[in-house]
């Protein structure tokens, strides 16, 4: 994905009531422990504890400029999916969570994940194509 489609979701997140702030807690609050998710590695960015024990976690890609998303559970890690550097620096740009804008472009198949996602974390997977539906989807949202 190119800087320009970032900007475009974070574009479209600004389009929910409470703008991009909102979306974690409206979309992803039931999902998310309040606590600081713990440190699975020593590339973690940003991380989001779930309530179920396991760990989303946002990682830089040691060797390639860019993020790759895992999902951390006490018996594997697992790659989601990856991308450019382009996400890092306009979620700064835009102050937006890069972990939810990766989330967001997993919904929207801007980046393909295998569903993965929907396979570990299918509660996550529902909640970012919910919030898909309203910010991105020219039909619902």
């Amino acid at each position: 994905m190119t800087a320009e489609d970032w900007a475009k979701l974070i574009e479209q997140l600004s389009t929910l009531p409470g703008g991009a702030a909102a979306a974690e807690p409206d979309f992803f609050g039931s999902l998310v422990e309040d606590d600081l998710a713990p440190l699975s590695s020593e590339w973690d960015y940003e991380g989001w504890l779930l309530k179920d024990g396991n760990l989303l976690s946002l990682r830089l890609h040691e060797g390639v400029e860019g993020m790759r998303l895992y999902h951390v559970s006490p018996e594997e890690e697992l790659a989601i999916g990856h991308a450019g550097k382009e996400l890092l620096d306009t979620a700064r740009t835009g102050n937006v969570s890069p972990l939810l804008l990766m989330l967001l472009a997993i919904a929207t198949g801007q980046i393909d994940d295998s569903k993965r996602l929907k396979r570990v974390a299918p509660k996550i997977d529902g909640a970012a194509k919910d919030l898909m539906l309203m910010t991105v989807c020219r039909l619902c949202g």
